[in-house]
């Protein structure tokens, strides 16, 4: 396997923990907390795989989906170390689509289009 076909899987990963992450950000408590953590480690080795290739390096895409999982992540910065911290879940639901349609950009730019999500159904 190369490191893009990695990062691509890593950003499967990343995108599938989002929608657990996306669908219980009202819920206070643990379970909430440790999806975070999940979520932000899930985060941070699709970062370390965009240094691991230069093509993903060069992409104007993959930095795209960078930016957009970084600001979904930022959302739950009020909830990150408190259990009953606040999340914007508008904001949440919006940046969730963003970052489906920074996905869906990014997999076809790299030539893998039947990774591609429905993000409708999504």
């Amino acid at each position: 396997m190369n490191m893009v076909e990695t990062l691509v899987e890593q950003s499967q990963n990343v995108i599938k923990l989002m929608k657990d992450l996306k669908k219980i950000a009202t819920v206070k408590g643990q379970k909430r907390a440790e999806l975070i953590e999940r979520f932000t480690a899930n985060q941070h080795s699709f970062n370390v795989y965009t240094y691991a290739s230069e093509e993903a390096r060069q992409s104007k895409e993959v930095s795209v989906l960078k930016e957009k999982l970084n600001e979904f992540n930022s959302q739950f910065d009020g909830a990150r170390f408190e259990y009953e911290g606040e999340v914007n879940v508008d904001r949440v639901n919006e940046l969730y689509i963003e970052v489906l349609q920074a996905y869906n950009d990014m997999v076809t730019a790299l030539g893998y289009e039947k990774k591609v999500v429905n993000i409708n159904k999504f």
